[in-house]
């Protein structure tokens, strides 16, 4: 097990070492660091979220660690007026070598069925970029439907995208789930949710996941709100009950296969 890739779908860091603004979790780049020592062989998606962290600081950071950082770019659609300007900046962003761009509907404050939501989603296949969508859609401020209709819409209206459900819809992870199995550009990840609900019977829908969708699962451990230590050895009691090849499925060949374009050119 310690020995197999950790590609870890969700990491976030910072030069200043806060968190969203906060200083509640450590999210220092000398923390991850350290902790990626005691989890190695280890790889991660290294995520901006847009309005909270800096692009630029990122792309600083994942140039100097390309053996560890797969660099994704906050992106906020409903800052836009224009279906050009999300055209353009998402040129800019993989013309920049960012491998893909995270849509945070909840913390930016839009709908996630937005048409500058999807037109941002159904863009980024042709700019040839991945999509890291946070599918904890809930707000206090406005209605949306159910995680796994707002997941079949965007599966439907972006069939071409190559999309990472972050976190799984949580307690709607086995309704993703059957959305999943039918579509080849969908990842199912649990980043979050394995953590924050482990003891519930979301445990069992996860075991159900690995079993039986190994080919479209992934894992990652939402530093800095959960260390990667944790994260592994929590992620131990699930993988080990697989088969290897399935374990490799989900620990790292999953996202190996989503980014293999973006890592030809840049590694």
């Amino acid at each position: 097990m310690t020995e197999t890739l950790f590609f870890d779908s969700l990491t976030h860091t910072s030069h200043r070492g806060d968190w969203l603004g906060q200083e509640k979790f450590d999210a220092s780049l000398t923390r991850l660091l350290k902790e990626i020592e005691t989890v190695k062989p280890y790889r991660a998606c290294l995520v901006n979220i847009a309005g909270h962290s800096d692009n630029d600081e990122l792309a600083a950071i994942a140039s100097q660690h390309r053996d560890l950082f797969v660099p994704i770019a906050g992106f906020n659609p409903a800052t836009h007026t224009s279906d050009a300007g999300i055209e353009s900046e998402l040129a800019e962003l993989a013309e920049r070598g960012f491998a893909g761009i995270k849509l945070h509907p909840r913390l930016n404050d839009y709908d996630p069925l937005d048409a500058r939501c999807l037109k941002a989603i159904s863009h980024a296949a042709r700019c040839k970029l991945v999509v890291l969508i946070d599918t904890l859609f809930r707000q206090k401020g406005r209605y949306v439907a159910h995680p796994a209709d707002i997941i079949d819409r965007i599966a439907f209206s972006c069939p071409d995208t190559r999309i990472v459900l972050l976190h799984g819809g949580a307690g709607a992870l086995l309704d993703i789930y059957e959305i999943v199995r039918m579509r080849v550009n969908l990842l199912l990840d649990t980043s979050f949710t394995l953590m924050r609900y482990a003891g519930s019977s979301l445990d069992d829908d996860i075991r159900f996941a690995f079993r039986s969708l190994d080919q479209r699962t992934t894992v990652g451990s939402d530093f800095p709100e959960y260390s990667l230590p944790e994260v592994r050895h929590h992620l131990a009691r699930f993988l080990d009950e697989l088969p290897q090849a399935k374990s490799d499925n989900i620990f790292f060949k999953n996202l190996d296969r989503f980014f293999a374009e973006w890592s030809e050119r840049y590694l």
